[in-house]
């Protein structure tokens, strides 16, 4: 099993499709998203399309937590060339014990349907490799997002 850093494949068809809606969290008609924890013997990459419990970490709330979205940007860097770009505040699981190794930010209220009109539940957006185990014990596990910019937000599209 290995988790492998990835936007996820499905989602990218979904951005064609309106699925998603990154308004910030506190705008009407703005997705909810959550990120979930994993252990190393959880099974993500590119190919994930929807959350799944399976080798989620332990001593979190099942599911993960919600995160509040920062909203989306842009930048040009010519006439006809520039990045979208959109990311979350970081998200804090407090007095926790736990190890994961990634993670899956994942939509809990898609706003359409998907390519064969199937109604869609917690849609896979992408999965994040910490790069080896992390641990919390009796304490706060942070997820420290990137900087809001078109060079270090969670999700870019050039």
């Amino acid at each position: 099993m290995a988790i492998t850093q990835a936007m996820c494949t499905s989602f990218k068809a979904q951005l064609l499709l309106g699925v998603h809606d990154f308004r910030p969290s506190a705008q009407a008609g703005a997705d909810t998203f959550k990120l979930a924890l994993y252990t190393s013997s959880a099974n993500l990459d590119a190919n994930t399309t929807t959350y799944t419990s399976s080798n989620e970490a332990t001593g979190v709330t099942a599911g993960g937590a919600a995160l509040t979205n920062i909203g989306v940007g842009t930048t040009n860097t010519n006439a006809t060339a520039g990045t979208g770009f959109t990311d979350f505040s970081d998200l804090v699981f407090s007095n926790v014990t736990t190890t994961a190794r990634g993670a899956l930010i994942y939509n809990t209220t898609p706003s359409a349907n998907d390519n064969a009109n199937s109604a869609l539940t917690n849609a896979a957006v992408c999965v994040l490799d910490f790069g080896g185990d992390k641990t919390s014990t009796a304490g706060d596990f942070t997820i420290i997002f990137p900087a809001f910019d078109a060079s270090n937000a969670i999700i870019r599209i050039a």
